[in-house]
């Protein structure tokens, strides 16, 4: 009995030995996590890539049916030589549905042509001057309706956070402090859920499959930043010439932010502040680290003496050509 009990014993882990092997696990764990985690993020972004190559090939599919022209959404433009207006329709949402829900509530009433019972964080759904769940021009079709075989694609799966605003007759001076509620992106199911905040990327209106003024080809659709992407005060709206904020952005996005002004993007955006994903008029998409403001849509007055024109920028050929190019969110 001694004998067995002395073997019991002697097979037991000591206290000293117990508390190895959890330092040892510990430590495995502390090795294996962050692996872990950068995988996960580069996953992450591949499947933001293959979502942002897809919905190029929408695009592109929609410009072999409209001579060679990417989307321009319909609005009361009649004047100005550049391309405006095109957040009319709540944004790049407006390329998809014209009743625009998202998490709020509301029905359409198809007799009267008006909306009901319309509560909550609602976008787009018509004018007062026309039809409900229509362009100005009066068209009740999404531009884009027919050219996807899901509008899942329209999320990141990256994006943590969005910002509501209400719908307005203008957005271009719209900044994050303006915000009516922050907003947790969901990928749409229907065209009721399609809604600013519950999309990822931003839009370039105003471009061509082929353009012989554009010598390299122009990103078309890419991540957006959690600012108001509209016109050039995209991305933040930071003044990459003189390094600093323009008037119409937050006071300083570096600080409020974490704004990065090399790539264009803050901690919070869709991959943190290292870039976006891009698809191009000619189909490719990669990558982009560099602030697509500079790289691709610099004048000629914003070239810094000793250096030359970016051959990347859509105005290097027509110094206006940007003008007739306009981001929306």
């Amino acid at each position: 009995m001694k004998q067995y009990h002395n073997r019991r014993q002697s097979s037991a882990f000591t206290l000293i030995e117990l508390l190895v092997v959890i330092a040892i696990i510990a430590l495995l764990i502390g090795i294996l996590l962050p692996a872990l985690s950068s995988a996960r993020t580069t996953a992450m972004k591949l499947k933001c890539l293959t979502h942002t190559r897809s919905m190029g090939g929408a695009l592109s599919m929609y410009a072999d049916n409209n001579r060679d022209w990417y989307p321009v959404i319909p609005n009361s433009q009649s004047t100005s030589q550049y391309l405006d207006g095109q957040w009319a329709a709540g944004g790049v949402a407006g390329l998809f549905s014209l009743f625009q829900i998202g998490d709020g509530e509301g029905d359409f009433n198809e007799v009267g042509g008006t909306p009901t019972n319309l509560s909550g964080d609602y976008g787009y759904w018509g004018s007062f001057l026309h039809r409900a769940g229509t362009y100005v021009d009066g068209s009740s079709v999404p531009l884009m309706r027919g050219y996807l075989s899901g509008l899942e694609i329209l999320t990141c799966p990256n994006d943590r956070l969005d910002y509501y605003w209400k719908f307005y007759n203008t957005r271009d001076n719209h900044v994050i402090a303006d915000a009516d509620n922050v907003k947790q992106p969901e990928p749409p199911t229907t065209e009721r859920d399609v809604i600013h905040y519950n999309i990822s990327y931003l839009y370039m209106a105003g471009l061509k499959t082929s353009d012989a003024s554009i010598l390299f080809p122009a990103p078309l659709w890419g991540d957006e930043t959690n600012s108001a992407d509209i016109k050039f005060g995209a991305w933040y709206g930071w003044n990459w010439f003189n390094e600093e904020p323009n008037g119409a952005t937050e006071p300083n996005p570096i600080e409020d932010f974490g704004f990065n002004p090399e790539t264009g993007y803050a901690k919070d955006d869709n991959h943190g502040d290292e870039g976006g994903n891009f698809v191009r008029t000619d189909g490719s998409a990669s990558f982009i680290t560099e602030n697509p403001q500079k790289a691709f849509f610099m004048k000629p007055d914003e070239v810094r003496p000793g250096d030359s024109m970016d051959s990347r920028s859509v105005n290097i050929v027509i110094r206006n050509r940007s003008n007739k190019i306009q981001p929306i969110d």
